[in-house]
């Protein structure tokens, strides 16, 4: 976005001088002030990080991407993952759509993200001079366990591990990034980029073991040797078709045959690949079966595309890639003794998600197939590990009497969602432990929620004046998209207020305007051509008329 700077726009004759006339203070007239306030930006309210978007978008617009990681990090230290593989709920509510086209918010986080990879410094070499938090009590630095290595885990290892905590993070699986790693097809997430994130944690000295399961023995042995233990271990307990042939050998779980394709140790049959479910996960296997060689893919959903869970942005891909989607059916039964042969279907009444599934008579339909994939349902993992409902239901016990606090967080919690909504629950995981382990000594205060600043309803725009605006749309640097930001909810300093200020009763200090009520008579023109929407009209006592 450019926004005309008014202050060029009239150059001051040296014989002229821009004050009110004070004799005439028409700030006597005035029932209403206008009062400048940050407020919600609906791109943050829909983002699951709750990330400051405009702040760090006018960082980059400036070219200033030190700055912009600076404010990022307070919110995501992962802009390179979400720059992949996010959804971009925050794009969905951009105000700029209603001039031309949404803001690319996330091409520019990925550009941010690779920014940060390509200038990561080790501890201690930033240019800002900031380092690790003190340890603590006693001088002695928390030890913290994280188990499992998924979003949640890493992002609440980051979190401790920058407020001084010795943090150690243990992964089942033979490579770290849980489903990141495992789940997320290359072609969404390129595998380089996870292990360049991964590769700066360990560089920042957080130790990551793989192939280190944990049942509730191993359990019990770690709380003798931590001072926390965060158990983010995901959702990845699959649910069964629950039909006569579920227990064939050529039956699999989506979560399982991705992690097969993404290992290197699991084909695609030349054939045809069934997919039941209408999740991401079925979503992603159908693609991946797609790309992987399989002549034909359906997936079949219960219900309508319109009431499918699975996001937009996945069902396009998936239809890239040759995935055929049939809705509003049914699996019945797998048939095949020594090989899959075949699928039984049956359409049934539309109905809304949570609605009774009804079939419908004489609709049945046989497909010939050679694999299917089961993506009915995930369970958290939380249930074979510990039994505490506390820790399930969120809340931080003391672990068994041994002084170890205990949480979980990520999808063992929520059951599954998205990768930002689990870097999200890890850094509220990391404040609730920091809370814990410095009890004296805790400093770091994590972003507020949204719906603690100005509006609980987002900026909107419902006309934009066209002059104020550039209108261009070719993607061509990061830096040309992010200056397309409206900047919603921020004081961008750009003079309109000022310029169109009849009173002359708006000055500048610092940037920020501020109003002069000796002859601001708040006739509210201001707040009508702010193109942020910081500025409104308020009843503010005024001791002074």
């Amino acid at each position: 976005m450019k926004l005309t700077n008014y202050k060029n726009m009239f150059p001051l004759s040296p014989t002229i001088e821009f004050v009110p006339t004070p004799a005439n203070k028409t700030g006597l007239w005035r029932f209403l002030t206008p009062v400048l306030r940050e407020n919600l930006a609906p791109c943050r309210a829909l983002c699951p990080l709750e990330s400051a978007i405009p702040l760090w978008m006018e960082k980059v617009a400036g070219g200033d991407w030190e700055g912009a990681w600076k404010l990022m990090e307070q919110f995501n230290p992962f802009p390179a993952l979400t720059g992949y593989a996010c959804y971009q709920f925050c794009r969905s509510g951009c105000n700029r759509e209603k001039w031309d086209e949404a803001v690319a918010i996330r091409d520019i986080e990925k550009a941010l993200g690779q920014w940060r990879h390509k200038n990561y410094r080790l501890p201690g070499t930033r240019e800002d001079g900031t380092g690790k938090k003190s340890a603590g009590e006693n001088g002695v630095s928390p030890r913290v366990v994280v188990i499992g290595s998924g979003p949640s885990g890493l992002s609440c290892a980051y979190y401790l591990n920058r407020m001084g905590a010795e943090v150690t993070i243990l992964e089942s699986e033979p490579v770290a990034g849980g489903l990141l790693a495992t789940g997320i097809p290359d072609c969404r997430l390129p595998r380089e980029i996870l292990d360049r994130e991964l590769e700066i944690l360990q560089g920042e000295g957080i130790a990551i073991r793989c192939g280190t399961g944990v049942n509730g023995g191993l359990l019990n042995d770690l709380a003798q040797q931590y001072d926390a233990i965060l158990l983010a271990v995901g959702a990845s307990r699959e649910s069964s078709l629950g039909v006569p042939g579920d227990d064939h050998a050529d039956v699999t779980g989506a979560l399982s045959f991705l992690k097969g394709i993404n290992f290197g140790h699991r084909s695609v049959p030349a054939g045809t690949v069934v997919v039941i479910g209408g999740g991401n996960a079925a979503v992603d296997a159908a693609s991946a079966a797609a790309r992987g060689g399989a002549k034909d893919v359906f997936l079949i959903y219960r219900r309508s595309e319109e009431v499918m869970p699975a996001h937009p942005e996945e069902v396009k891909a998936a239809r890239d890639a040759g995935v055929k989607f049939l809705f509003n059916m049914i699996l019945d039964r797998i048939h095949g003794s020594g090989a899959i042969e075949k699928v039984s279907l049956s359409k049934v009444q539309p109905t809304q998600r949570g609605g009774k599934i009804r079939r419908i008579p004489g609709t049945e339909l046989v497909i010939k197939c050679q694999m299917v994939i089961g993506a009915t349902g995930q369970q958290s993992n939380l249930p074979g590990l510990i039994s505490l409902p506390e820790v399930a239901g969120g809340d931080m016990v003391s672990f068994r009497d041994k002084g170890c606090f205990l949480l979980a967080a990520g999808d063992a919690l929520t059951g599954p969602s998205n990768l930002a909504s689990a870097i999200f629950s890890g850094r509220l995981a990391a404040l609730k432990l920091a809370q814990a382990l410095w009890p004296r000594d805790f400093d770091l205060q994590l972003p507020a929620a949204p719906a603690t600043m100005n509006k609980a309803e987002p900026v909107s725009f419902t006309s934009l004046n066209p002059y104020l605006y550039s209108q261009h749309r070719v993607l061509m640097h990061p830096q040309e998209e992010a200056d397309r930001c409206f900047g919603c909810g921020t004081c961008r300093s750009c003079g309109v207020c000022w310029a169109f200020c009849p009173d002359l009763a708006v000055k500048y200090l610092g940037g920020i305007p501020e109003f002069n009520l000796d002859y601001c008579k708040g006739c509210g023109i201001c707040v009508a051509e702010c193109p942020t929407g910081v500025l409104s009209m308020e009843e503010v006592d005024d001791p002074g008329n």
